[in-house]
């Protein structure tokens, strides 16, 4: 396709049928003709915010993530010893996620006594998220309901005070929030229902652009399969005495890789650019089963309050289970290819917790994981221990810069973490 005589097709063009409508990935035919160049050199960044609960086994988490990615030494930095100021008045978990990603200073009350505020991620989406059919992704691997918790136990993110982004729980329903639904009802495929449409454009595109769509169609055929298959396994289980998830996977590693699975197909497409996903919220008391890992459910946050060795031990499994999640989706962002690099070069990908000892409710030490080059913005640098002398908003007024925000300020910061900034 020669772009500079065929008119460029609108980003936001989609492929519709009755009652679908199905947003399309980025193709070279809706380049602007003036910024052929440009685009064929620069990538989108992607940030992704990934929630952990209840804190860590602070004896040993360090030497956990240094294991588990120690096949990727110069992809990631762990960083601890940044601190939070907790705000009296409100529950000690309750501002752990909530004002994770905000960290606003404690004059900040301007939620009924919580200190919410918009967070990083919905700041990032006002500057990378405008071009894409999403804004933003928001995400939970909590199957639970629990009258008992607010909110503020479970959304990480925040448009403003007092206005969380909802999370999805069930990957049914963000399968078509990227990809369309059909008429009420029906048990069509989406790809059928779209398929004149798709058949249509195809017609019109050049070479590579038939290969790119070719890709996405299948990718998402085979997204719709394995969702179907996780609600007919999940519809097959019986009762085992506790709450289980409803059309989602059974193990819990297989719901955690769906997830990430959707959001990464959505970052490579372009679908969106902004993402967070809620591993578990705080202190719900809901009995998980970790498969191949314990022989029973473990309750979490109960386990974090239990002083015995066993429990301790029980945490750093817990731990391990995270951190091998997130290398996990490192892997997978590292076999995309993107121009010269790949998709985590393009990135920056973040996983901690609002708290460090879970026992012990501190806000202080707290640990995060951070990877990707954020398209050159961001170098990694390993182990990087603060002790305490640097509050954590200094990482999201870096992480923030990088993304484009033109600000010398986030909430409580004090400056830029110039060990992690390149340049």
């Amino acid at each position: 396709m020669n772009l500079y005589r065929t008119p460029a097709l609108s980003r936001r063009s989609f492929l519709r049928g009755a009652g679908v409508t199905l947003a399309l990935p980025w193709l070279e035919a809706m380049i602007p003709r003036c910024a052929a160049q440009q685009a064929a050199i620069n990538h989108p960044l992607r940030s992704l915010f990934i929630y952990t609960p209840n804190g860590y086994n602070q004896s040993t988490f360090v030497a956990s993530a240094l294991e588990s990615l120690a096949d990727m030494p110069n992809d990631f930095s762990l960083i601890t010893g940044l601190d939070r100021t907790f705000v009296g008045g409100t529950g000690v978990h309750a501002q752990c996620g909530a004002c994770w990603m905000s960290s606003s200073p404690p004059q900040e009350t301007l939620d009924g006594g919580f200190p919410t505020n918009t967070t990083l991620d919905q700041q990032i989406v006002k500057v990378q998220g405008r071009d894409t059919p999403l804004a933003s992704l928001e995400l939970s691997c909590n199957d639970f309901t629990d009258n008992k918790e607010t909110r503020y136990y479970e959304c990480v993110s925040w448009i403003a005070p007092g206005y969380p982004s909802s999370v999805e729980k069930n990957p049914r329903t963000v399968f078509q929030r990227m990809f369309g639904q059909a008429n009420a009802g029906a048990k069509a495929s989406v790809l059928d229902v779209i398929a004149e449409d798709a058949k249509s454009l195809t017609r019109k595109l050049g070479g590579s652009d038939r290969e790119k769509m070719d890709e996405y169609l299948t990718s998402v055929r085979e997204t719709e399969r394995r969702i179907q298959f996780a609600e007919k396994a999940a519809a097959r289980l019986a009762d085992p005495g506790f709450p289980m998830p409803a059309g989602i996977p059974e193990s819990r590693a297989v719901y955690l890789d769906m997830m990430a699975d959707l959001f990464l197909f959505a970052f490579q497409q372009d679908l969106t650019r902004v993402a967070s996903l809620v591993v578990d919220p705080e202190r719900w008391d809901s009995p998980r089963m970790f498969h191949g890992i314990f022989d029973k459910p473990q309750n979490h946050h109960v386990l974090t309050h239990t002083k015995t060795q066993e429990a301790k031990d029980a945490i750093t499994r817990i731990d391990r289970f995270h951190i091998d999640f997130y290398a996990r989706v490192l892997r997978k962002m590292k076999a995309v290819k993107e121009g010269e690099g790949n998709l985590l070069d393009h990135s920056m990908v973040v996983m901690g917790s609002g708290i460090s000892d879970g026992d012990l409710h501190r806000y202080s030490n707290l640990q995060v994981l951070l990877a990707g080059k954020a398209g050159g913005a961001l170098q990694s640098i390993g182990l990087k221990q603060y002790d305490g002398e640097r509050p954590l908003a200094d990482l999201w007024l870096t992480l923030a810069q990088a993304a484009g925000i033109q600000t010398k300020r986030f909430a409580d910061s004090t400056k830029p973490l110039k060990e992690i900034q390149r340049g």
